[in-house]
């Protein structure tokens, strides 16, 4: 039935959507690759769609093939290793994923079609021998196995530092959804077309729903004698004051401490700079510390409660510096007053030495 595919076709296009206003708001490289994703999924069921309906041809075939068996499971892997390593992918990633779309593209538009099966067999009488099967394998192999890999990282690092809940719950729903949607085109092998869109429909709700969860702010999970028998409080970090912290020298995070630890969890690179531009900080490229940019940093690490110092260790030099200035001069943190040394115009001045 050819409504299967309609279904598919129009619910990916409404989960780009969705996305892309998101993206638009708070623009981050992950989003956009996902968007890609569920753009190249629309596509893919709606020329599928088209076909059945009213008759294939070779650019509709083509338009199916170049869109949805590869490129899709590409695209989730990029937004995941986006969501999970943003400063390591985008130092490389936008033109692996430009060469990788250009080189697919053109081994679908060179392959050859057999115009005598075309509207029997649709998109199936494309010759995907040779290169074109190699790399069509390739790619949904190494996909899958950074998806899954995705979530297993995730686990990883829930369990290591007890944050990021969502986050973790958002990579299961995509590897559920991507296991879905390859266990529909598995199942057409039984001679059921139906099976492939149904599961695709399921998968698609899938990977949206695990997308959507990913964006959501994470609760803080500290250790609490008083909590239940986990051992771990659940309690958003904006509504706890007092936590328990693995130092001796601290036993209350202020209000402040627990702004700085649920914001800065949320967010990584243009984010990160968006966010610290709001509150009148700028995010400057000078990879330096001075001595005493050194000590206030290390004084609101110790501040920090655990959750927070894994992500003040995992930010660049920049990047602490300006979280340095948020605390000190817009939240005002009692520990974090400016110091009043004797080296700071010299330190200063070895700065602006290093910058010119």
């Amino acid at each position: 039935m050819v409504i299967f595919p309609i279904v598919s076709s129009v619910l990916a296009a409404l989960c780009a959507i969705v996305i892309s206003r998101d993206a638009l708001r708070r623009p981050r490289a992950d989003k956009r690759a996902w968007f890609i994703a569920f753009v190249l999924f629309a596509l893919a069921a709606g020329a599928d769609a088209w076909g059945r309906q009213l008759g294939w041809s070779e650019p509709l075939a083509r338009l199916y093939y170049a869109t949805g068996p590869a490129l899709v499971v590409a695209f989730l892997a990029i937004g995941e290793l986006y969501l999970l390593f943003p400063r390591q992918m985008g130092r490389f990633a936008p033109g692996a994923a430009i060469l990788l779309t250009a080189s697919w593209m053109t081994l679908v538009l060179d392959a050859p079609i057999d115009a005598a099966r075309l509207q029997a067999d649709g998109w199936e009488a494309i010759d995907r021998s040779g290169a074109l099967r190699v790399m069509a394998i390739t790619i949904n192999s190494v996909g899958t196995t950074i998806i899954v890999g995705g979530l297993l990282w995730s686990v990883w690092r829930f369990w290591r530092t007890r944050t990021q809940r969502n986050r973790l719950i958002g990579c299961v729903l995509i590897v559920t959804g991507t296991l879905a949607v390859a266990m529909g085109g598995t199942l057409t092998r039984f001679g059921q077309y139906e099976y492939l869109y149904i599961a695709m429909s399921v998968g698609i709700a899938l990977i949206f729903g695990g997308v959507v969860r990913t964006r959501r702010p994470d609760t803080a999970i500290v250790p609490n004698e008083d909590a239940s028998v986990t051992g771990f409080s659940t309690v958003p970090a904006s509504e706890r004051v007092a936590v328990h912290s693995v130092a001796a020298y601290s036993e209350e995070t202020t209000p402040e401490l627990a702004f700085l630890t649920e914001k800065t969890m949320q967010r990584a690179g243009d984010d990160f700079r968006g966010w610290l531009a709001s509150w009148s900080v700028a995010l400057d490229d000078d990879p330096t510390m001075s001595r005493r940019d050194a000590r206030q940093a290390w004084r609101l690490r110790r501040e920090l409660p655990p959750a927070g110092r894994a992500r003040f260790d995992e930010m660049t030099v920049p990047e602490r510096r300006a979280l340095v200035q948020l605390a000190a001069d817009v939240l005002q943190l009692p520990a974090l007053t400016r110091i009043d040394d004797s080296s700071r115009e010299r330190e200063e001045s070895v700065r602006s030495s290093v910058n010119a």
